[in-house]
């Protein structure tokens, strides 16, 4: 890791003080990377349809994830809560989009339903991406990504 960031190991640590504190630092990094594109992808298309607003932001989030793929993959094998975290910040924003119900009324199942299906489909297929392998280019495995969720939107 440190010929990596381009210094020594003992200047590394005197910042950090174990390898852990490291990955949780990259993690806390990537967090803010996420926590960014997902605001954009609010503010450029919440006020479309969710279709949209779903595109957009797995658009958004695939790039993320394509930036240094084998150091997310170590990132998100030493802090292995980093996927929940995830999860979460996607149950928010479609919590965002999705109708929401009227007062006094329930939300209709469909709501529910893409409510609990999105965040892990998001999250499992927008990790997928960087395994993206020739002939299959990234390009090709967002686009798929994408064409996922709209087909999931169109029947969920």
């Amino acid at each position: 890791m440190a010929e990596v960031a381009g210094v020594s190991i003992g200047s590394l640590y005197q910042y950090f003080p174990d390898k852990q504190a490291i990955f949780n630092a990259l993690h806390e990094r990537h967090v803010e990377d996420v926590k960014h594109r997902m605001e954009r992808a609010l503010a450029q298309c919440a006020s479309s349809t969710i279709g949209e607003f779903a595109a957009c932001l797995v658009e958004g989030l695939a790039d993320a994830h394509i930036v240094e793929p084998e150091l997310h993959e170590m990132i998100s094998a030493a802090v292995p809560a980093s996927s929940l975290g995830f999860k979460e910040a996607l149950q928010m924003a479609f919590e965002l989009v999705i109708p929401s119900p009227e007062v006094g009324t329930s939300r209709p199942p469909a709501g529910d339903r893409m409510l609990f299906v999105l965040p892990h489909l998001v999250e499992a297929l927008v990790h997928a991406v960087p395994q993206a392998r020739p002939p299959f280019t990234v390009d090709r495995a967002k686009g798929e990504v994408i064409r996922t969720v709209l087909h999931y939107l169109d029947r969920p």
